[in-house]
């Protein structure tokens, strides 16, 4: 059988998940024209034409589907190679943990008792609000609220996240007659943008009774952190994140936002030395990090 270049089939997903030359160029890192002479390649190989190449981008052929079809098999199948590969011995290497916001923030501020514990391992942090694809490598780890969309993964509870409403220590005593009598409408919020006000912390704060519509708007969690930590008014925080910033009054919980942190995996990797101590650090640190926060006044 005549040695096919396995490679170039690398280059139809690229195009296929690209939709243009250009864009899988970009994915591939690669020039167009290269791109392009590797795809004509295929097509020779195959004896037919995969994509049909139009001005407003490329349209895999029925062959193309096929094709497409059968070179994500393989993909997956190298990437499972990749993933036994990657397995270390011992405890060393990097974990690539995605997160949104809040719990990167806390997850960074856990993570220098897991340096010590684990010298030789490297942690990286990547932030976002969707979760990454574990199956194409994109992260090996996710930290979320639930159980992710596929079969292919195994998670465990590592944490908890809970929130309440605060406000700087110097805002809180210059408003303390209307936070006390929670006349809402006599003070100022913090919050997120107008792309985000469906979120639910942004529904919660609408059933404060008069509250006014947040005068500071970020377009990310953290912003409004930051908003409250400046004397901006009252935001919702993560609580452990408050404890750990300093500085803040807690005005007024809401439990109906607390869930449950789980750290996900791909099932190759679950097992593996480098995640059990990941999971098992993050289980016991997260407890005693909630554990030791400060409660609310009565």
């Amino acid at each position: 059988m005549k040695h096919f270049p396995w490679d170039n089939l690398m280059v139809l997903l690229a195009v296929v998940r690209g939709g243009t030359l250009r864009e899988a160029a970009k994915a591939a890192r690669m020039s167009t024209a290269t791109l392009s002479r590797r795809l004509d390649a295929l097509e020779e190989r195959l004896g037919g034409k995969v994509v049909e190449r139009t001005s407003t981008g490329c349209i895999p052929t029925e062959l193309g589907q096929r094709v497409f079809a059968l070179a994500e098999q393989m993909e997956e199948a190298a990437d499972e190679i990749a993933r036994e590969a990657d397995t270390p011995k011992e405890l060393v290497g990097t974990v690539r943990i995605n997160a949104d916001e809040w719990a990167s923030f806390l997850l960074i501020t856990l993570l220098p008792g897991f340096n010590r514990q684990h010298p030789g391992l490297g942690v990286e942090v990547l932030t976002s609000r969707e979760p990454y694809n574990l199956a194409r490598r994109e992260a090996d780890a996710l930290l979320r609220y639930g159980p992710p969309d596929t079969t292919d993964l195994r998670g465990d509870r590592v944490g908890r996240v809970e929130y309440a409403l605060y406000a700087n220590q110097a805002y809180a005593a210059r408003r303390q007659a209307a936070i006390a009598n929670q006349a809402w409408h006599e003070l100022e919020f913090v919050g997120l943008d107008e792309p985000r006000v469906e979120f639910e912390v942004e529904r919660w704060l609408r059933t404060l009774p008069g509250a006014n519509r947040p005068w500071l708007r970020c377009n990310y969690s953290v912003g409004v952190l930051d908003g409250v930590t400046a004397g901006g008014g009252l935001g919702v925080v993560e609580c452990t994140v408050a404890e750990h910033v300093g500085g803040l009054v807690r005005v007024r919980d809401a439990p109906a936002l607390s869930q449950d942190v789980w750290l996900w995996t791909h099932r190759s990797l679950y097992d593996t030395p480098r995640f059990q101590a990941l999971r098992d650090f993050l289980k016991r640190t997260w407890l005693n990090a909630v554990a030791g926060r400060t409660q609310p006044a009565a």
